[in-house]
């Protein structure tokens, strides 16, 4: 098998998803305010330090910063200093940040799952498939 042919097929395929999603509002969800509202949402009413919420996006902790300030100003997160730790800044979601992030969670969801109808259920479980496959194997393999 040609797999060299086979990755830039894949490539052009990405490439197109990518503007596709852009075009949809999709893509925006994987990114800036609206993930590391998701982030916090995930951990339920765990706290998060600024740290762990830049590791898992895989940004800047300056960036971080920025965007949690934007995010404390419009009054979708709290922060607080650590009481056992006063290095530490603790961040949660105020209970309106947390409705915002369950919306855009089902707004979300409801997208993809169109997205997913559309190439029937065959095909639809048959990618999920797929992609937890390549998501177990990408951390094993040096790329």
């Amino acid at each position: 098998m040609n797999y060299q042919a086979l990755a830039l097929e894949l490539m052009s395929k990405m490439q197109a998803m990518h503007k596709a999603m852009r075009q949809k509002g999709i893509r925006e969800k994987f990114q800036g305010e609206d993930f590391i509202l998701q982030c916090l949402c995930e951990h339920g009413q765990e706290a998060l330090i600024p740290k762990a919420i830049s590791n898992e996006m895989g940004v800047s902790a300056a960036r971080i910063a920025a965007a949690l300030n934007d995010l404390e100003e419009k009054g979708l997160i709290t922060r607080q200093i650590d009481k056992s730790d006063r290095r530490k800044i603790l961040v949660k979601l105020t209970k309106n940040g947390r409705s915002i992030a369950e919306e855009n969670r089902r707004e979300f969801l409801q997208k993809i799952a169109a997205l997913l109808s559309l190439v029937g259920e065959h095909d639809a479980k048959e990618y999920v498939r797929i992609m937890g496959r390549i998501a177990e194997e990408v951390p094993r393999v040096d790329l």
